[in-house]
């Protein structure tokens, strides 16, 4: 098992999950079977926007949800987070099973986090759904273990292709006694079951009930749909009442990094549960807050950078910075100024719009393609170099593409799995930008480093003070035809 993150205090000056690399085969091959619960959607939150696993099929089931509104709440899902790669599949058709007091509650809270209709994308179901590819793939099991006995009993061939199936929550609890039949045929086929519960730890922290899981101005995709969701009538007592351990959770969590998880002595089939309460609470948060847009290291390492490597001016905004922006945008910041080699406004700004469109396109690095409608000199030019950090798609990777343009806002296009989106400075930032340069030449000209001075002053408060959650307009949302959508396009973002 391939660890992949451990804890980090909340003010550490660094990314506190290491990813394991961005190019999609080196990241394990997940399957997902879900039933829809809140803790469903909490923990579908957190995959489907984490760069560290390769999720490569959902199947609904059967649970919480009924067929019909599994599959249609997952279509709204995998839309709302840019997963059109991800197949989708409808339940297996079970009769007889019970309908839980508690289904039109979790059926009514999703409609309300994902109103509206998308185009129909899921197939039937098929047993090689949970054997998509060569190799072996992990199936997290977040409800009953149904669709996983229907297909393994169709195809047993398929045990040799499942690596392990981990599933959330003890043997006797919802996940497998809603429908025992299935758990039990799942155990004999002789496929590595892993059970993952909640013990004397996994509780959830008192200040979630204020909001803290999401974050206080969220920017990843993950971030605003658990906001959303917990903003539903009821959802929030519901998560944190009804649900005061962490269920579903804990099994990605186990997965993110067993070396925090202890055995439960004699259990069979073997389960494990959290060491304590801390890296629980604190991974989960990690991981709906940050996207797809973390990067691995290549020739840093994952520890902080010392003081003794920084100017004086950035040591001392630093611990500002981080609180402010995150450590994703913090390192591109680094990188981008050292590149550019001048600290200036535009070129900050860039590093903030290219992360931001990842977050809104759910994007890992390397993925997005860049048309920059920039126009072609400095200053406002030196944006293309902070959206080229930021983002990875660099001219050597044939993903960046200028096309300078003159009129209308500074605007530049960002592409990935068929969504394109134009972001826009907002007039106001602009005019901002404008007044400052304006009064350091009426002081001082171009020869004066006091004009240079003040230009990394301006530069560095844009760093700290300007969060790229407010700067830009959606001027666009398009599908690859062209098609764009009218209830996103002239949103700020």
């Amino acid at each position: 098992m391939l660890r992949v993150w451990k804890l980090c205090l909340v003010g550490l000056a660094i990314a506190c999950c290491p990813a394991l690399g961005h190019e999609i085969g080196g990241a394990p091959a997940v399957v997902i079977d879900t039933d829809l619960g809140i803790d469903d959607a909490v923990t579908l939150a957190a995959v489907l926007q984490s760069p560290d696993f390769n999720v490569v099929g959902v199947v609904a089931s059967v649970g919480v949800a009924d067929a019909e509104s599994g599959v249609r709440h997952l279509e709204r899902l995998l839309d709302r987070f840019n997963r059109g790669d991800v197949p989708l599949y409808a339940p297996a058709s079970r009769v007889g099973l019970p309908v839980p007091p508690f289904r039109s509650f979790a059926q009514a809270a999703w409609d309300e986090v994902l109103p509206g209709d998308v185009p129909a994308r899921h197939v039937a179901f098929d047993p090689r759904a949970f054997a998509p590819r060569t190799g072996k793939v992990t199936v997290l099991a977040l409800g009953p273990l149904t669709n996983v006995a229907a297909a393994l009993t169709a195809e047993p061939e398929l045990a040799e292709r499942i690596e392990r199936i981990v599933v959330a929550g003890a043997p006797e609890g919802w996940n497998c006694q809603f429908d025992p039949d299935a758990y039990r045929a799942v155990v004999a086929s002789g496929v590595p079951v892993v059970h993952i519960e909640a013990g004397d730890f996994g509780h959830k922290p008192l200040d979630w009930s204020e909001g803290a899981l999401a974050g206080q101005k969220p920017t990843s995709i993950g971030a605003n749909f658990v906001r959303d969701l917990l903003s539903g009538p009821g959802v929030r007592d519901h998560y944190l009442t009804g649900l005061d351990h962490l269920g579903d959770e804990l099994a990605l969590l186990y997965l993110v990094d067993h070396d925090v998880f202890k055995p439960v002595a004699d259990a069979n089939p073997p389960a494990f549960v959290p060491v304590n309460d801390t890296f629980p609470a604190e991974a989960l948060r990690r991981c709906i807050e940050r996207g797809r847009q973390r990067k691995a290291r290549v020739v840093f390492s994952e520890h902080a950078v010392p003081d003794m490597m920084l100017q004086p001016d950035i040591v001392e905004r630093r611990a500002r910075i981080l609180a402010a922006n995150g450590p994703d945008e913090w390192f591109a910041q680094l990188q981008m100024n050292e590149l550019h080699d001048h600290l200036g406004a535009y070129s900050v700004i860039g590093v903030k719009m290219g992360l931001r469109a990842a977050e809104l396109l759910n994007a890992p690095p390397h993925s997005i393609r860049v048309t920059s409608y920039a126009p072609p000199a400095p200053p406002v030019s030196c944006i293309n170099d902070g959206i080229i950090v930021s983002t990875g798609a660099t001219p050597g990777r044939a993903l960046f593409t200028a096309e300078p343009s003159t009129d209308g806002p500074l605007r530049v296009a960002f592409e990935y799995n068929d969504r394109r989106i134009v972001l826009a400075l907002k007039p106001e930032y602009v005019g901002k930008i404008r007044e400052q340069i304006k009064a350091l030449l009426a002081k001082y000209t171009l020869e004066d480093a006091e004009y240079w001075s003040g230009v990394r002053r301006a530069g560095l408060d844009i760093w700290e003070k300007w969060h790229r959650r407010d700067l830009f307009n959606v001027v666009a949302v398009e599908n690859v035809a062209g098609q764009t959508s009218a209830d996103q396009a002239d949103q700020p973002m």
